[in-house]
């Protein structure tokens, strides 16, 4: 799916078909598939006027029609999509997003875009669908048993996850992409003209490119108190101008005290490492490095919520894992 089917097929959309959407999304805190009943309560419409949108909606692949011991619609991620840049449209922050996506990976999408008014953004949708369930199982360990879970709300949690650990290391003064807002599964943050490390050639000093990445996962670690969870040179990105690392893509970042964050922290490094070594023939010691970037601060092993909730405070992990009424409210 482009984003020019899904623009083409927004644009068919009138302003009920749009309330059917956001019926439905609502409607999966519930219900797998939403039941036509409900849609049709829910609506306050007739259901001869819900139908019509309803079968326009199944026709340009936003809803999914079930027909079982009763008929209901789920949303499908091009529904999603709509109801996402539907709002961030009427939010006044973007205005056009590129037709060609500059990435695509297996739990998301990655698009170029124009702010309203001046400058690029950067679009990422997440779509855990087409992953293995190892991001699925750390979600279901964050939520319990509190709602009923579809893919969607999965790609909502991840996309809010990416945006909380971004504004974290962000005001922290680490360099990331600066994040300007998520909804529903996509996070919108300020375009970097840069590459992938992995695509980058010659550099002007490899070893102060490497150590300016090790201070950032230092300070993430001791000042933030997270660690990215998979970084590597693909993860890493160069501005072209500057000549300055980012660090990109944390939808896995777990915090410091999570179970096993000291084993991912370690990995992190150790990727990072052999790729320097080899690509520029650094030489450096990976344990030294893991024990500089660690230091003396103490980490007390906890569950993954209690850990986030120390981090966040109760507050800010509701928020994190909260429902969709807001987008739902808003939109």
């Amino acid at each position: 799916m482009s984003i020019k089917s899904l623009v083409d097929a927004y644009d068919q959309l009138d302003s009920f078909d749009l309330r059917i959407l956001r019926v439905i999304e609502i409607g999966h805190r519930k219900f797998e598939y939403v039941p036509l009943e409900v849609i049709v309560d829910w609506s306050k419409r007739s259901e001869e006027l819900v139908g019509k949108s309803l079968r326009k909606l199944n026709a340009l692949g936003m809803v999914i029609r079930y027909r079982g011991n009763y008929t209901g619609y789920r949303l499908t991620f091009m529904g999603y999509d709509a109801l996402a840049l539907h709002t961030l449209a009427k939010r006044g922050i973007i205005e056009r997003v590129s037709p060609t996506p500059i990435g695509v990976g297996k739990e998301s999408d990655v698009y170029a875009g124009d702010a309203v008014g001046d400058g690029k953004v950067v679009l990422k949708f997440h779509r855990l669908g087409r992953t293995s369930f190892r991001q699925i199982r750390r979600f279901r360990a964050w939520i319990g048993n509190r709602r009923h879970i579809t893919w969607l709300y999965e790609s909502r949690l991840s996309a809010h996850a990416e945006y909380k650990a971004l504004v974290l290391a962000y005001n922290a003064g680490i360099n990331v992409p600066r994040p300007i807002t998520v909804n529903r599964h996509t996070v919108v943050m300020a375009y970097i003209n840069g590459a992938q490390l992995s695509e980058v050639g010659d550099v002007d000093s490899p070893e102060d490119l490497y150590w300016g990445i090790i201070e950032s996962v230092k300070k993430l670690f001791a000042d933030v108190g997270i660690v990215h969870g998979d970084l590597s040179e693909f993860n890493i990105m160069i501005d072209l101008d500057s000549g300055e690392s980012f660090i990109i893509d944390w939808p896995q970042w777990v915090p410091r005290n999570a179970p096993g964050a000291l084993d991912m922290l370690r990995r992190d490094i150790m990727n990072v490492t052999r790729y320097f070594m080899k690509r520029f023939r650094l030489n450096v010691d990976v344990d030294e490095v893991y024990n500089y970037v660690v230091g003396n601060v103490e980490v007390r092993e906890e569950s993954l919520e209690e850990a986030l909730e120390e981090l966040l405070g109760s507050e800010g992990l509701s928020e994190l894992m909260g429902s969709e009424k807001e987008e739902f409210e808003d939109a």
